[in-house]
């Protein structure tokens, strides 16, 4: 793997939903909930803040393509999208990656420790 073994980086192209010059659309490995995927720069980076203005605008093209093609695809009712920026959340990647979660109705979303949210016991 590339990059310090990032999974971003390193991605298998059979994976790939969609992708432009700067970016790519990918499911995520671990959903909480069907059709959850993650908008990556092609370009190693870790914080949102650090992208270029080219990059920015390619990952809010395609943030804006998955969103249809999950509508189309599972017809959510909508959407949580987020992403994590600084190393507080203890993330295995260093490499930005945009969540697009779909909601249906009825269906609680219920966030992990990704998300620095902790089950209680």
């Amino acid at each position: 793997m590339s990059e310090n073994n990032c999974p971003y980086c390193d991605f298998d192209e059979y994976d790939v939903i969609d992708k432009n010059d700067f970016g790519a659309i990918l499911p995520e490995p671990k959903p909480l909930s069907k059709g959850h995927s993650v908008i990556i720069p092609l370009r190693h980076i870790s914080s949102f803040f650090d992208v270029t203005d080219k990059e920015r605008k390619s990952l809010m093209s395609l943030l804006e393509l998955a969103r249809n093609e999950l509508k189309i695809r599972h017809q959510p009712e909508g959407f949580h999208i987020g992403f994590n920026d600084g190393s507080v959340f203890g993330e295995a990647s260093q490499h930005l990656h945009i969540h697009i979660i779909p909601r249906y109705a009825g269906q609680a979303l219920r966030l992990d420790e990704r998300w620095g949210i902790l089950d209680e016991e």
